[in-house]
């Protein structure tokens, strides 16, 4: 059988002249034009040389967002990010109705602007119809050790997950949560345990462990941590996207058994627990639900 070799840059731009795209093509041309059109105002009350120091930020600028690269992202795009996340505000609420203005006379607080929620519905099956008319599906995964493995399990780790990795045919991500242990109502049950015992030396080993168990909570304490593949369609219809999401979890969680990493569907009702703890990094209270947004299916 023939190989056909396909580039690895496919999704890189075309470049028209000089080795630069067409972006950064009109990006500098803007930038000259604006940095003569100053040095030309400029020039005409003051020194050539003080018109050309006037000029030149506008050409660095102008050179940094068309020649500029950080992180995969060209130099225009970042400062387009830069422009959004300083025009937005820092506190985001669930707010359906809008967030009403302020009483008169109070004073200003910080700005609150609506959370958008990206989610149309939940469906019992565990699959998320997105806003933009996608769907989603969440898998709890658990982890696999590979730092003590010897060379030859942790190479044939990599290969099962390579594996799992060439077989995506749609968009998918990895999801590590990290939250607060809330270690309260063992320690208290384990006081009272521990007031029942008639020995003072087990009461006292008890009275220990529980305080031991009240200091591995709060904020500095353990944290647990659970890891999401979230699998994703752009199915046409609910049944289409069910089955495909389904069937590619299925097909997922084959692949990644032989990297000994198990995978275990969300259902509806699960989703609808989890999202509010997503939205809320410290943690909304326990058996907090999104109320109204699963629905059969």
């Amino acid at each position: 059988m023939e190989r056909v070799r396909l580039p690895v840059d496919v999704e890189l731009e075309d470049q028209l002249a000089f080795g630069l795209t067409a972006r950064q093509l009109v990006i500098l041309g803007a930038a000259a034009l604006l940095g003569y059109g100053v040095f030309s105002v400029v020039s005409s009350v003051v020194p050539v040389p003080l018109a050309a120091a006037a000029a030149t930020p506008v050409a660095l600028v102008g050179v940094g967002l068309a020649l500029g690269r950080r992180d995969g992202l060209s130099g225009d795009r970042l400062a387009h990010a830069a422009l959004r996340h300083l025009g937005s505000s820092r506190r985001q609420v669930l707010a359906p109705d809008g967030v009403p203005e302020a009483a008169s006379g109070v004073p200003s607080a910080e700005r609150t602007s609506p959370l958008d929620v990206p989610i149309r519905e939940v469906l019992r099956s565990g699959v998320i119809e997105l806003a933009d008319g996608g769907y989603a599906l969440l898998a709890l995964a658990t982890a696999a050790g590979f730092a003590l493995r010897s060379n030859e399990e942790q190479a044939a780790l990599v290969e099962a997950y390579g594996g799992f990795l060439n077989s995506l045919v749609e968009h998918a991500a990895i999801a590590v949560r990290s939250e607060q242990v809330d270690l309260d109502a063992h320690a208290n049950a384990q006081r009272d345990n521990a007031a029942q015992l008639t020995h003072p030396a087990l009461r006292r080993a008890a009275e220990g462990h529980a305080d031991y168990l009240a200091g591995l909570g709060g904020e500095d304490g353990i944290r647990r941590r659970s890891v999401l593949l979230v699998l994703f369609s752009r199915a046409g219809d609910r049944e289409s996207a069910r089955a495909a999401l389904e069937r590619r979890a299925g097909e997922a969680t084959d692949l990644l058994r032989s990297a000994g990493v198990e995978l275990r569907p969300l259902a509806g009702e699960e989703v609808g627990s989890l999202l509010p703890q997503t939205l809320d990094p410290s943690g909304p209270p326990t058996g907090t639900r999104l109320s109204g947004v699963v629905r059969a299916c």
